[in-house]
């Protein structure tokens, strides 16, 4: 993608140009996932910074090529990307990390009733990330790779029954904003997944995994509507083109 580092441009696209990029983000509190349509000069108002400053550490982040460069990996490659990474990992462990909140909520709620709302935070978003993940599982990613492979072999799509995937992508980045609102709340609640003095080991352990789990989705979100989404919106109209 090679996009221009200026104030003018959006921080989603940022990040999916060098996902480095995402760590500069973290560390300032800018939201570059739910909120990736802000620019960059919007973003650092929300906060109160600098955006040369700002863009001074994106530009020194760059060297560093950590990341993998999804910009420049096929569509097919990122969404089986997705699937692997993201969904199966959700599908594997999201059960344990509930159980974990439910636990620390049961033995430190009475102290710290914060725990009741992210516990219930958790849940919600779990089960919306279910239904979230089979939606895109079973109707939109099948088109995706319909998509990828009639280009590949030089022949029309299939029909989709939902008539364009834009439809289907519009639902899935509300839903994308939903989940970004929810997990915001949960940092909010744990104080960016601090744990207090009085917290045992599995009150850390929660915190660690609710962090991770908040890091990884804002990769997924920002692969998908930065780069998937588009990507296959593009593919689409240039099929209905030819």
């Amino acid at each position: 993608m090679n996009t221009e580092l200026t104030k003018n441009v959006t921080v989603g696209s940022l990040v999916a140009d060098d996902f480095d990029r995402a760590e500069v983000f973290e560390n300032l509190g800018i939201d570059y996932c739910c909120h990736g349509n802000d620019t960059l000069e919007e973003a650092c108002a929300k906060k109160g910074l600098n955006p040369d400053d700002v863009m001074a550490r994106l530009d020194n982040k760059k060297s560093e090529g950590g990341a993998p460069d999804f910009a420049s990996w096929p569509l097919d490659l990122l969404v089986d990307y997705v699937l692997k990474k993201h969904h199966r990992s959700f599908h594997q462990h999201h059960e344990e990390l509930l159980q974990l909140v439910q636990k620390v909520d049961s033995v430190h709620g009475s102290h710290h009733p914060e725990l009741h709302d992210v516990r219930k935070a958790v849940e919600e978003s779990f089960i919306e990330l279910d239904s979230h993940f089979a939606k895109e599982e079973q109707i939109l990613f099948p088109q995706f790779y319909e998509l990828f492979q009639a280009r590949e072999e030089g022949r029309e799509p299939s029909p989709f029954h939902c008539g364009s995937v834009a439809f289907p992508i519009r639902q899935m980045m509300l839903e994308h904003d939903a989940t970004g609102d929810i997990w915001n709340r949960i940092a909010e609640l744990t104080e960016n997944f601090t744990t207090p003095s009085d917290g045992c080991a599995s009150y850390r352990m929660m915190n660690r995994k609710l962090y991770t789990f908040f890091k990884d989705l804002k990769e997924h979100v920002t692969l998908e509507n930065q780069l998937i989404f588009p990507g296959f919106i593009k593919l689409e109209q240039e099929s209905n083109n030819n």
